[in-house]
Order: structure tokens, then C-alpha cells, then sequence
């Protein structure tokens, strides 16, 4: 021990050299800590940052593609408010006669199929008892029912309208409802045959006695 001590008091200057270096080199260990520490919570914020700024155009471009695939629809007739009414995919003819605040009194309302689709730019007219106005025309166009007696309208017939085209039985009838109720209005003619049982042949031999 005294050994020790008579080195020390010989080599003071060393030992105090010794001393400031370690001293030196605990305060550098202890900077450099608090720096990096400081760094890594400003890549976490500046990093929080950007993920929050890069999910706003996500979210709006959200809203804007929601609102690209409402589509039209003008709603006329025995309604309380008629006007053209925006409509969301796979909306049904009720839908659209509750955004017209729904039937006026002496609305003839089993003329309408209520269940039935609506698509885009699709005119439903909703007539009065005793009226004989086409229920829903594909296209925005209304056409009287009584202005081609011959022809039977594949957008609004019934069971017992098909019954008087030639070729239409009663099971084929309820094919071409049951179609246009799952898919909306017939564009033309030839998307008859997309129902199943009726090919081109079947529909020129058809064509005559149909209309849209």
C-alpha cells in the first residue's frame, strides 16, 4: 500500500493525465448518447409525419372514386318531390321513389316493379290509376305504352305481356324478369341473349314482336 502511494505522490502528473482522459472520455459516451437518442425521435416524428400527410390523398381519393360511382336518375310522376336523384350501385326502383319522397295519393303502384334496378341516366315515371304511362324506361326516354300495340316493351312486361309474343312462353317470360330484375334494364334487343334459352336465331324470329 505504501508502495502505491509513494508511486502516485512520484507520478502525480501521470495519474492526473490519466484521470482528465477518463473524465474526457465518460462526458464524450454521455453527449454522444443524448445525440443519438435526440436523432432517432426526430426520424420517428419526421417519419409519423409523413405517414399521416401520404393517407389524406388516400382517404380523398376514396371519397372522390365513392362518389364517381353514384349514377342519375330522373323520377317522374305520381311522386311527392319529382327531380333527378343520384343513386348508388345496385340501387332498386324503391330506393329511388324514397329519395322523390315517395307516391302522392291515387299513385298506381302496382304498375311498378319496386325491387326491380335502376342504372344510370334510367327515367322511372310512376303513373296514376287509370294512366297507361311506361312505368321505367331505360335512357331517360318515356314512351306511351299505347303507341305500338304490336310490340311488347322487354323493359316493362310482365309475365302475361310476354304471353302475347309469339315463341314467349310463360317460363321464358319469367327468365327475361328475373334477368332484368338481377341486372336492370335491357340496353337493346340483343341483350336478350344473354337470358339463358334464347340464342340469335330465337331472337330474330322474336325481334318483330319486341321493342325497347
Amino acid at each position: 500500500m505504501n508502495k502505491i502511494i509513494d508511486y502516485i505522490i512520484d507520478n502525480k502528473i501521470l495519474v492526473g493525465l490519466v484521470i482528465v482522459i477518463m473524465g474526457f472520455s465518460l462526458y464524450y459516451a454521455s453527449h454522444t448518447n443524448k445525440s443519438a437518442t435526440s436523432t432517432a425521435g426526430s426520424v420517428k416524428v419526421e417519419q409519423r409525419t409523413l405517414t399521416d400527410s401520404t393517407k389524406q390523398p388516400s382517404e380523398s381519393k376514396k371519397v372522390s372514386d365513392s362518389n364517381k360511382k353514384e349514377f342519375a336518375v330522373d323520377i317522374q310522376g305520381a311522386v311527392k318531390v319529382p327531380g333527378v336523384y343520384r343513386l348508388k350501385p345496385n340501387s332498386i326502383v324503391q330506393e329511388a321513389i324514397g329519395k322523390a319522397g315517395g307516391f302522392i295519393d291515387g299513385a298506381d303502384t302496382k304498375s311498378i316493379n319496386q325491387a326491380q334496378r335502376v342504372t344510370d341516366q334510367m327515367q322511372i315515371v310512376v303513373p296514376k290509376i287509370g294512366e297507361t304511362q311506361n312505368v321505367s324506361v331505360a335512357n331517360g326516354v318515356s314512351k306511351d305504352t299505347n303507341s305500338n300495340d304490336k310490340q311488347v316493351n322487354i323493359n316493362t312486361a310482365t309475365v302475361e305481356d310476354f304471353q302475347k309474343v309469339s315463341g314467349i312462353g310463360p317460363k321464358k317470360a319469367e327468365k327475361i324478369i328475373d334477368y332484368r330484375t338481377q341486372n336492370g334494364n335491357f340496353n337493346n334487343l340483343e341483350d336478350l341473349t344473354k337470358v339463358s334459352g334464347i340464342g340469335d336465331k330465337t331472337l330474330d324470329s322474336l325481334r318483330d314482336q319486341l321493342t325497347i
